[in-house]
């Protein structure tokens, strides 16, 4: 009986010994569950109100959507926003998915040739990658088409609504088999210096979906161009596009080339690449009404009123607060006070304080604005517009101050863009300058100390040591103020008139037009596809900049 008991007792420790979540492998599976577990909610919130909504408005954007789904219109609402440039829009994007591709892959063959790992494990990661691809897929196009179930039936499209037990089945499939290859890998790896070897699982599935994706909406491009009624033309446009896009590729490698050069060869290389770009902004301007015609007017105003909205907001605003954080930084007295004014127009209502604006910019000869110019003109001007005036604010001032020859300048931003620009640099300048502040308070006091024993003065410690230094958050509050002033809404909506004939309604603002008040969501849902690429691309070359600009110490 003894006996039995002790061999029950064994057999039931060898079993637990054997457990799938014992022993160095076991321990590691568990923890790796763990964190997963720990991630899905966070995963589940970043899917639902990030990636889901993106790929939901690509969705919408190829439809007649009126309330309802209507019928497909595939490129239709992109080609009748941008023109035949939609057909050169889509090309680049899929340039750009191949190039990720192709760096993906140049990186895992890099990887496992340093780290001694045979090129048959990041081919190998290729089986797992693409039934997690799959899976994701069949998952993600499950959600799309939640709301529009019946249409996609109706209409032929049922093999598009995807299946998300499958895409479950084929994630957790994936999963395993890349957890098994990792392990062969390992074995077969035993040789490598490195303790800690990497999966291939993450560069294998970015180029599958990057290579895929790329390849279906080639394919599909290419037959929406094949199914344009002005076939011709639009190969013509689209090629003169794509010619003027290559002189500013070509004139920037020049310009990169020559950085790397010296003395003499560097400035006559600078030279041609200016002379690139010079002729590349000929080109454009030469041929762009041939190559935007049969496209929204609008919409590319509205453009041009975004660009010219965020360059005259965000550099003044940012240079203007790291001058007062420097001020403020200083040994003076009230500096807390200060800082709570400053910050005022921040925290405050927008409906409020462009409230504000309206009265002080407004066209009564007794607002502030108009006798701010009564007295600088010595009461030789009548009272301008401001919030409507709709001519290029050049023109319309330079005429105020007797400057006859500005009567012709008809470039460049309204008056009443202008205005909402003040009320932008206003607004922001505060939260700037309290970011800069806490970037000042960083740097550590010894720096500054040992430059003035070395003899440096103010500019050459503001200009060798504060400036590197606040490098870091000068890229963290330009990339915020760009994409903040491409998708402001609120305060322009409040301070824009119909009588300024539409020059400050930024993207935002006729994309709200066109969805709410048009009714057509497809169109304006076409256009905010458009409007994120744009920021997307300008994020990712700042960035790239921020790679070769930016001290982090």
């Amino acid at each position: 009986m003894a006996t039995q008991t002790a061999r029950g007792q064994e057999t039931a420790v060898t079993r637990h010994s054997t457990g799938i979540f014992t022993g160095r492998r076991g321990r590691l599976l568990r923890e790796h569950l763990t964190a997963y577990l720990f991630l899905t909610p966070a995963a589940l919130i970043i899917f639902t109100f990030g990636i889901f909504p993106i790929f939901y408005a690509a969705y919408v954007s190829m439809y007649k959507w009126r309330i309802r789904q209507g019928e497909f219109r595939g490129l239709a609402n992109f080609i009748r926003a941008m023109g035949d440039v939609a057909y050169v829009f889509f090309a680049i994007i899929v340039l750009i998915l191949l190039i990720v591709a192709i760096n993906a892959a140049i990186k895992a063959y890099r990887t496992a040739r340093e780290q001694a790992i045979p090129l048959r494990f990041p081919l190998l990661a290729f089986i797992p990658g693409a039934l997690i691809s799959y899976g994701l897929a069949e998952i993600l196009l499950r959600f799309i088409t939640f709301f529009s179930q019946e249409q996609a039936i109706q209409q032929g499209y049922a093999k598009i609504l995807g299946n998300v037990p499958l895409g479950i089945t084929l994630l957790i499939l994936g999963f395993i088999v890349s957890h098994y290859v990792n392990n062969i890998q390992h074995k077969a790896a035993a040789k490598s210096p490195y303790s800690i070897l990497p999966s291939f699982l993450g560069p294998a599935t970015i180029i599958i979906v990057c290579t895929a994706t790329a390849f279906l909406l080639a394919r599909f491009t290419y037959q929406e161009l094949q199914a344009s009624e002005r076939y011709g033309l639009a190969l013509i446009r689209a090629a003169l596009m794509a010619a003027g896009l290559i002189i500013f590729a070509l004139a920037y490698i020049l310009w990169r080339w020559a950085m790397h050069q010296h003395s003499t060869l560097k400035t006559i290389l600078g030279i041609l690449a200016a002379a690139a770009f010079i002729g590349g902004g000929v080109f454009f301007t030469t041929f762009w009404p041939i190559i935007s015609k049969d496209a929204d007017v609008d919409f590319y105003r509205s453009l041009q009123v975004t660009v010219f909205f965020s360059l005259g907001t965000v550099p003044i605003q940012l240079t203007i607060a790291l001058i007062l954080a420097y001020l403020l930084f200083q040994d003076i007295k009230g500096k807390a006070l200060f800082r709570v004014i400053f910050f005022i127009p921040y925290i405050a209502p927008s409906v409020a304080t462009a409230g504000i604006f309206e009265v002080i910019f407004s066209l009564r000869e007794g607002s502030i604005a108009n006798r701010i110019i009564a007295f600088l003109t010595n009461g030789a001007t009548k009272s301008l517009l401001w919030l409507k005036e709709p001519n290029p604010a050049l023109s319309v001032l330079g005429q105020a101050f007797g400057i006859d020859i500005a009567a012709n300048w008809n470039a460049g931003p309204s008056l009443a863009l202008v205005v909402i620009i003040l009320y932008g640099i206003w607004v922001f300048v505060g939260y700037n300058t309290v970011i800069f502040l806490a970037g000042l308070g960083n740097i550590p006091h010894e720096l500054y100390e040992a430059a003035k024993i070395d003899g440096a003065g103010r500019w050459a410690l503001f200009r060798h040591i504060t400036l590197p230094l606040l490098s870091p958050i000068t890229f963290l509050l330009s990339v915020l103020a760009v994409i903040g002033t491409f998708k402001a809404f609120n305060h322009i909506w409040i301070l824009r008139d119909t009588a300024a004939l539409g020059t400050t309604d930024t993207a935002s603002v006729y994309f709200f037009e066109t969805f709410f008040r048009g009714a057509r969501f497809g169109y304006a849902t076409s256009m905010a596809i458009i409007l994120f690429t744009i920021i997307l691309a300008m994020t990712i070359i700042q960035n790239r900049i921020a790679e070769r600009r930016v001290f982090y110490g």
